[in-house]
C-alpha cells in the first residue's frame, strides 16, 4: 500500500486525479499481481484492478478491489464513471488500446512509476541477488565446448534446475568473428575464440544480467585488460549524486585513451530489476543522478569488425562505496 500511495502522490504532483497503469511490470510492482494478459490498474484515491476472466482468480489475491472487463470499452466506462478531469496514461500503452480508452477528459502520456522502481527496496535487492546467484552457479556447472547453441541450452537448463523461473532473456553465446556483434543470436557453429556469453536468471520476477568473455591469445587478453580497467573506473564513480551520463563518460574515456573509442558502440549500462533493461540508462544523454540502492550494470565492450569482440558486464549496487554484486571472476 505504501507503493500505491507513493504512486498516487505522483499523480497529484502532475495535477491529475487518475492514472491508468497498463504496463504489467508496473501493475506487479504496485499490487503484487502479475497479469498474464491485458490488465489495468486504475490509480485513484481508492485504486482498483480491471482484469480479464483469465486473471480474475489471481487478481483477487491482491489487497485492492478487482473488476472483470471483456473489452477496452468496459474499462473506459469505468473510468468515465469516476468523472476524472485529467488522466495519466503510460507511454507503453498501445495506440490502438489508447484510442478506445480516451474520453472527454484531458490526458497526459507519462511514465510515473519508473522513477519509483529505480530505487530498490531491501527485498528487491535480495531477489535480484538471488537471481544473480542462480545465474552464476549455473554458469560454473556448464562446459564451454561444442557448438554455441548447445552451450546456451545447457546454461538455460541449469538455471531452470537451480530455481530460475525462466531465462532473463535469450542467452547470447557468440564466438570467433561473431563475437563482434554485441547482440548476436546463437548459432550451431563450433565455438572459436573469443567466446562472449551474456546470460541472466529470474527469481520472483526479478532479473540478473552478466557477461563474461573467454579469451585466448595476446590480442584478446590485451583488449580484456582495457575493458577491466574501464569497468573498474566506472564502478569507482558510480556513487549517489553522480549523473548517469558521467559514468558513461568515464568508462568511454578509458577506452578512448587506448584508441578504441569507435569500437565501443553501445551505452555503458542500464538499470535492472523487474525488467532486464530499465532506467536509468548509463548513456551520454541520461541526466538522471544515481541514488542509493539503485542497481545498474556496467558493461564496456570493444568490437572490431571482421575480427572479434569482447564485453565484460557486472551488476552494481549504488552506495557510498559502490558494491559489485557479482562473485564470478572476471577472467574465466
Amino acid at each position: 500500500m505504501d507503493r500505491l500511495k507513493a504512486a498516487f502522490d505522483k499523480v497529484l504532483e502532475k495535477d491529475c486525479d487518475m492514472a491508468v497503469i497498463s504496463k504489467n511490470e508496473n501493475i506487479f510492482y504496485l499490487t503484487g499481481f502479475k497479469p498474464s494478459t491485458h490488465a489495468f490498474l486504475i490509480l485513484v484515491d481508492e485504486p482498483f484492478l480491471m482484469v480479464t476472466s483469465m486473471d480474475i482468480d489471481e487478481a483477487e489475491n491482491s489487497s485492492i478491489d478487482v473488476f472483470e472487463f471483456k473489452k477496452p470499452e468496459d474499462v473506459k466506462k469505468k473510468i468515465e464513471g469516476l468523472s476524472p478531469m485529467a488522466v495519466i496514461f503510460e507511454p507503453s500503452l498501445p495506440i490502438g488500446t489508447f484510442s478506445k480508452l480516451k474520453g472527454s477528459f484531458k490526458f497526459i502520456i507519462e511514465d510515473i512509476i519508473g522513477d519509483l522502481r529505480m530505487i530498490k527496496e531491501k527485498v528487491e535487492i535480495e531477489y535480484i541477488k538471488k537471481a544473480l546467484r542462480i545465474a552464476e552457479e549455473s554458469f560454473m556447472e556448464i562446459r564451454v565446448r561444442g557448438v554455441e547453441a548447445r552451450i546456451a541450452a545447457d546454461l538455460e537448463y541449469h538455471m531452470r534446475v537451480n530455481g530460475s523461473m525462466k531465462p532473463a532473456f535469450d542467452t547470447i553465446v557468440a564466438s570467433g568473428v561473431r563475437s563482434s556483434n554485441p547482440h548476436a543470436e546463437v548459432s550451431f557453429n563450433k565455438i572459436q575464440t573469443p567466446v562472449v556469453i551474456d546470460w541472466g536468471a529470474t527469481w520472483r520476477y526479478y532479473y540478473s544480467d552478466t557477461t563474461r568473455t573467454l579469451v585466448m591469445g595476446e590480442d584478446e587478453e590485451e583488449i580484456l585488460d582495457i575493458l577491466l580497467d574501464a569497468q573498474k573506473e566506472g564502478v569507482k564513480t558510480a556513487k549517489p549524486g553522480v549523473k548517469a551520463s558521467y559514468i558513461d563518460k568515464v568508462v568511454r574515456g578509458v577506452i578512448s585513451e587506448y584508441g578504441y573509442e569507435d569500437n565501443f558502440i553501445h551505452s555503458t549500462g542500464h538499470g535492472i530489476g523487474l525488467e532486464v533493461h530499465e532506467p536509468p540508462s548509463l548513456s551520454a544523454n541520461e541526466n538522471i543522478k544515481l541514488e542509493k540502492n539503485m542497481i545498474v550494470t556496467i558493461e564496456p565492450g570493444i568490437y572490431i569488425k571482421g575480427k572479434f569482440g569482447l564485453r565484460i558486464e557486472d551488476m552494481i549496487l549504488i552506495k557510498k562505496n559502490p558494491k559489485i554484486l557479482n562473485t564470478l571472476p572476471s577472467r574465466i
